[in-house]
């Protein structure tokens, strides 16, 4: 064999090998690859399971404490990495703290939709996150039930103080980055939140829509009671296809407590403890459940909704152990104890 078929073939191998290398070592599909880009129905109006998960898990990850992260910048990268690969090809974050209100969000977009994800309480205990002390820290304690009047939003309308307060302090910020991320080509927007967030995110959408943004839908999970009747009627009114989703008797979802005039603006759509589900469902009645609060039963459970051909092309959730304690079963029922003494107290 001359010297120069030899150099050939040596050539040829090295190129074999080469592409067999660049192969291997190619990073493996990331189940869920550009959900928010394919998988997401960004015109639909009103109930989307797709939609529900896609927001839940957007939701989900907006928990900094859930992420195994120090900080809030390595939050941020932490998140991109996650939803890039999803579809999504633009951040941003707030941050903010002031006066009695700790406020933080996630804007994202791809070139069909802008999500504005609010987070939730952080509040835990021995660093697992506890629903019936969030209830306590920022319902019962730190806010205290107070109404602040919104004339401007409609005559009589008042709504909870503190899930005002935590919107006012970013909200410049969050109009601001929305308009520069719904600039070009027209975009869908879209608003969420879990437990806390979920009291803030629909304040959002009624005071983006009234400076003229056009909000195309409203998701909430775990979410409390956020203002009065007349409040109610009004954002109702301009968002009838809101959807509220409630887990098994969330205790969150059971404060501020009626008997003090709070209502939620729509019917929920429940998943019960059976796992089966009902849109536009009428309240659950029983006591408050602690477990049901945590966000991540609640992308389980919507998970598990999910028909097959839909789970292949969604990021499926984290895996979580169970975060129930005694601890929480006596707060759970002390909680229940003092929701039934609140209503005998003012009925008397």
């Amino acid at each position: 064999m001359s010297s120069h078929i030899r150099v050939k073939i040596c050539i040829a191998i090295l190129m074999l090998l080469a592409l067999t290398f660049n192969v291997s070592a190619q990073t493996p599909p990331v189940q869920g690859e550009n959900c928010y880009s394919k998988v997401f129905e960004e015109k639909v109006i009103g109930h989307s399971l797709a939609n529900t998960y896609l927001l839940m898990y957007a939701a989900y990850n907006t928990y900094e404490n859930r992420m195994g992260v120090a900080n809030f910048n390595e939050f941020q990268k932490k998140f991109k990495e996650i939803f890039t690969p999803l579809g999504i090809s633009r951040f941003d974050f707030i941050n903010k703290k002031e006066k009695t209100a700790d406020t933080q969000l996630v804007v994202m977009s791809n070139d069909k939709l802008v999500i504005v994800s609010f987070r939730g309480s952080e509040s835990s205990t021995n660093n697992k996150v506890s629903p019936v002390k969030i209830v306590y820290d920022w319902v019962l304690t730190d806010f205290n039930f107070f109404k602040k009047r919104v004339p401007w939003w409609g005559w009589g309308v008042k709504v909870h103080s503190g899930f005002y307060n935590a919107l006012d302090i970013v909200y410049d910020d969050l109009k601001s980055l929305v308009d520069r991320h719904m600039a070009g080509i027209p975009k869908r927007l879209w608003i969420t939140g879990h437990s806390l967030g979920a009291g803030v995110a629909p304040l959002a959408a009624y005071r983006l829509s009234g400076d003229g943004l056009d909000v195309q839908g409203v998701y909430t999970f775990a979410g409390p009671r956020i203002g009065n009747d007349n409040f109610a009627k009004a954002l109702k009114k301009r968002f009838p296809d809101m959807q509220r989703w409630v887990l098994d008797n969330d205790i969150v979802t059971k404060v501020p407590f009626k008997i003090m005039k709070f209502k939620h603006i729509v019917a929920p759509n429940n998943i019960y403890g059976d796992g089966k589900f009902a849109i536009a469902d009428g309240e659950m009645k029983g006591p408050g459940k602690v477990k049901s609060h945590m966000p991540g039963m609640y992308l389980q459970k919507i998970y598990d909704l999910l028909p097959l051909e839909l789970k292949d092309k969604m990021p499926p959730p984290p895996a979580f152990g169970s975060d129930r304690s005694i601890e929480d079963a006596e707060l759970e029922r002390a909680f229940n104890g003092e929701a039934v003494k609140a209503e005998e107290d003012i009925s008397n």
